[in-house]
């Protein structure tokens, strides 16, 4: 899989940050998991400025762009995002299913709580 760039890591942190305020709600374990990413990618404490700045149309068409593999594990991200506070939301699934369409991301949301 191709590395990411910071630009594309922020593209994915904003679209994971809109679920999670999807169902209106934040709960702990989102944010817990959210910031596990960051960790994970190593993004500086400042990219959380970045991440709230970025414009979710912006962030699509960057993530449009992913390769396949980059593509399917983003799908992978977004899934475990929307079932890490145990409660599957209509307005996640939502968010879920317009960046698969409009990204062409082939995984169809299949988590289980």
């Amino acid at each position: 899989m191709n590395i990411f760039s910071y630009q594309q890591k922020v593209a994915m942190m904003r679209i994971l940050l809109d679920i999670i305020h999807a169902d209106g709600r934040i709960d702990a374990r989102e944010m817990f998991y959210f910031n596990q990413l960051k960790e994970k990618f190593e993004m500086p404490e400042g990219s959380h400025k970045d991440v709230d700045e970025k414009n979710s149309l912006m962030a699509l068409a960057q993530i449009k762009l992913f390769d396949e593999e980059q593509k399917d594990f983003f799908a992978d991200l977004m899934g475990n995002m929307i079932v890490v506070d145990e409660d599957i939301n209509a307005n996640e699934v939502l968010i879920y299913d317009v960046v698969r369409d409009f990204t062409g991301i082939g995984k169809e949301f299949d988590k289980k709580v």
